[in-house]
């Protein structure tokens, strides 16, 4: 068990005391609603606080914009009782972001998102929760990774310097600051020199699968990742499932220790949401949900808070790391 494990109740209160009026939420819109009270004296109103946390979230550590105190402050200016930083294959940014949620009164849950392959070749991505970051099998597993990212940017830029666009790359080193250099780095490399009208435009013309820059990953199994979040104390999680539509992974990913799905993500509609929170139910899964935020760029902008789970998701989670 990590150790921001038992850091829960100050947040809690603090989020309390940031809300106004009763505050619901509707997990299919994924909107936070304050409803009137019904008491005539407004000085006699009883408040009712449903608790909500983020549990999908990236920073500068990864290919996030904002940095691991700079989303935590941003967390903190919202209804949110907790958030949990998952970024791309580091936990870098852990350190920072559990001392800035005791800075601003938020719980942190330390996290991890893992890129995996499974054996037809489909991209299947593992969340961890309440992670001991200092894990040092965790750690040196993640930095196989990390290097390998470095390795697959050297090629993005050689492929794309033998094109005619000068990006280097000390130029994306420099805009990873440090991170887990990854394509939205390359991006803004591209960006830059005008060889983009956007970022998003930087993908679609040189960084998707099929485009001169597009170099596959390096990657684990889910198996591996589920093993390696196990061994670090954590929670494995699917991310994202009904994009992933591989019910069968699931399944076995269950029979390995996976404990939570991922059911509330931006990209997941009503129906998705519905099938998922049943299929959770019917397997004895937890249902977990996040913004997926990575920062204010590009056409595809998620806020902070813009898709949360009640707190009793943190709750059960932190229980289940405490269980194994």
């Amino acid at each position: 068990m990590s150790d921001a494990a038992n850091n829960a109740p100050d947040a809690n209160k603090n989020a309390a005391n940031r809300g106004e009026g009763i505050i619901q939420t509707d997990l299919f819109t994924r909107r936070r609603v304050s409803c009137a009270t019904q008491d005539a004296e407004p000085h006699t109103a009883k408040c009712t606080y449903v608790l909500l946390a983020d549990l999908h979230i990236h920073t500068s550590a990864s290919d996030g914009t904002l940095s691991p105190r700079e989303v935590v402050e941003t967390a903190s200016a919202t209804v949110l009782a907790a958030i949990a930083i998952t970024d791309h294959d580091t936990v870098s940014g852990i350190a920072e972001s559990l001392a800035a949620g005791r800075e601003f009164g938020i719980e942190v849950v330390p996290g991890v998102e893992i890129s995996t392959v499974a054996e037809d070749g489909s991209e299947v991505h593992i969340l961890g929760y309440f992670i001991d970051h200092n894990n040092q099998k965790l750690k040196s597993n993640l930095d196989i990774l990390r290097k390998a990212r470095w390795e697959r940017a050297r090629k993005m830029v050689v492929n794309l310097n033998a094109v005619g666009v000068p990006i280097s790359l000390d130029r994306v080193k420099e805009i990873a600051e440090g991170g887990a250099v990854g394509r939205p780095h390359v991006a803004r490399a591209i960006w830059e020199i005008g060889a983009a009208s956007s970022l998003d435009a930087a993908f679609g013309k040189f960084l998707v699968p099929g485009r001169v820059g597009y170099v596959p990953r390096y990657k684990i199994s889910p198996f591996e990742a589920v093993k390696l979040i196990i061994d670090a104390g954590g929670v494995p999680c699917c991310g994202h499932v009904a994009k992933l539509k591989q019910d069968a992974l699931v399944l076995a990913l269950a029979q390995e220790g996976l404990s939570a799905i991922e059911v509330y993500h931006p990209d997941h509609g009503p129906v998705s949401c519905r099938f998922y929170e049943r299929f959770a139910k019917k397997h004895g899964l937890i249902v977990t949900g996040g913004s997926d935020f990575h920062g204010y760029e590009g056409k595809k902008v998620t806020e902070i808070g813009s898709v949360t789970v009640p707190y009793e998701v943190v709750t059960r989670l932190r229980t289940r790391a405490e269980e194994l």
